[in-house]
């Protein structure tokens, strides 16, 4: 499927989010940091297995996702690539990795794994393998200089089926748990980001259509995780410098300011009053790279309109402060 296939399938997909499919989900919280992503666009590759393409039909987790970056980056052109193939490991996934990351892309969302684990399971593959292959796959992304978002591999569901296969999903599970902490460590060695699906998702079988794959509500709640995690990557590495305006506000007894920096530096503030009298500085401290909150009394201030000027990293940016008692 060619990039412009991907595309048109995606977006298609989201008309289905807002008039039927998913019409009912809630969206989740955007938080005031995201305001500040420093890309001009999301574009996000997902890459993996029958959980990434999407499975049953017409089921997946890019649909409620995009609707939530949607909702919460309503600026930026978004689009996400859906690079899933039902039934591969991570060893057929290395024979296509390379044409995936021939699109251009703002972030690599990997899932696989599962079928790894039934080889695994029976013997027919060593973990080992998955572990190498995973290494290659996030070093090629690497390569492309995409953060990567590695996704913790959903359980199979061990309450369903005869007693026979009920052993089976158990023994299965233990391979999960295996490749999961797998993954955790090559997070830690690459650099890379964990989403972590699987113990989101635990083993509630009200999030399972079968016996591995996520139903409608099983989507959404891996969406959320996937969500989250850009997010958090977003927060850490591509912010740009600024500050939102202080709330409450009128304020009575107290404000909160925020503010996002791109690395750690040193937040004064000073506060002057409609006439231009310099009330001094409510705010001087060194603060870290991110989106940061501060609490700053008002109680001692008449009531009145203020004006609050905010030096960080050279750069100056005033918001008005109104008080009321």
């Amino acid at each position: 499927m060619n990039s412009l296939t991907t595309r048109f399938l995606i977006l298609a997909g989201c008309f289905f989010v807002h008039t039927g499919l998913y019409a009912q989900m809630r969206f989740p919280v955007c938080g005031p940091q995201v305001q500040f992503y420093s890309k001009d666009s999301l574009r996000i590759i997902t890459f993996g297995a029958s959980t990434v393409e999407g499975t049953p039909k017409p089921l997946s987790f890019q649909r409620p996702l995009q609707a939530y970056l949607e909702n919460c980056y309503p600026t930026k052109p978004l689009f996400i690539f859906n690079f899933g193939v039902g039934g591969e490991t991570t060893g057929q996934g290395l024979l296509r990795i390379d044409a995936a990351l021939n699109n251009q892309a703002d972030f690599f969302l990997v899932l696989m794994g599962a079928n790894d684990a039934i080889r695994i399971t029976d013997n027919q593959q060593r973990l080992s393998e998955t572990i190498n292959n995973m290494r290659t796959i996030i070093g090629k992304a690497k390569a492309k200089s995409l953060p990567v978002i590695i996704g913790t591999v959903q359980y199979f569901v061990e309450e369903r089926g005869s007693p026979a296969e009920r052993v089976q999903a158990r023994r299965r599970n233990r391979v999960i748990d295996l490749i999961n902490n797998a993954y955790r460590n090559l997070a830690v060695e690459t650099g890379s980001r964990i989403a972590d699906i699987n113990s989101t998702m635990g083993k509630d079988v009200s999030l399972y259509s079968d016996g591995v794959h996520p139903n409608r509500r099983g989507y959404e709640v891996v969406s959320i995780v996937w969500f989250d995690a850009i997010n958090q990557e977003i927060a850490q590495n591509f912010q740009s410098v600024g500050v939102v305006q202080n709330y409450p506000n009128p304020a009575n007894t107290y404000t909160k300011i925020g503010f996002t920096l791109a690395s750690a530096a040193r937040i004064k503030i000073t506060m002057y009053s409609s006439s231009g009298q310099n009330m001094g500085v409510i705010f001087d401290d060194y603060r870290n790279a991110g989106y940061q909150e501060e609490q700053i009394s008002t109680s001692q201030y008449a009531a009145g309109i203020y004006i609050l000027y905010y030096e960080l990293l050279g750069l100056r940016f005033s918001r008005k402060l109104i008080i009321q008692h």
